[in-house]
């Protein structure tokens, strides 16, 4: 199963920002057992770079996580035809507007957040961890 990963989910994971950080954490390690082929965008590193430095004790850290990242997901590049579609998407955040873009022109149907109610109006196959979760369990049986 593809899936783009919505840059708040990787915070969740990696620095237990989140009180409920439990299912980001086991889906990054659905991408590492290879049940997930998980997708972000090159400039979610930066993005990550910008607000792990909030969560973490040093800059070591961050690029641990940062090299973890480069190992378990497909980087895939933002173009200057994605900005153009973005300008002009109806989606009310520009950076989510990114995301969806991005995992559409990459043919990745899924994308997962935990900010559901601001794709409301993406093209890809929006879901919660938790949904994402139980959508795989059940797909198991």
């Amino acid at each position: 199963m593809k899936v783009f990963f919505d840059t708040n989910v990787i915070l969740d994971a990696l620095t237990e920002r989140d009180n409920d950080y439990t299912p980001s954490k086991q889906l990054l390690r659905y991408v590492a057992a290879g049940i997930i082929e998980g997708y972000i965008c090159a400039k979610q590193i930066s993005d990550f770079y910008y607000i792990a430095k909030k969560y973490c004790s040093s800059k070591d850290q961050i690029m641990e996580y940062i090299d973890t990242l480069a190992q378990l997901f497909n980087i895939v590049p933002l173009l200057g035809s994605d900005i153009a579609y973005c300008l002009k998407s109806k989606m009310s955040d520009f950076e989510d507007a990114i995301i969806d873009e991005v995992a559409c022109v990459n043919s990745v149907p899924y994308l997962v957040t935990n900010n559901i109610k601001d794709f409301e109006k993406a093209k890809s196959i929006v879901m919660h961890p938790k949904d994402l979760i139980k959508l795989l369990q059940a797909n198991k049986q």
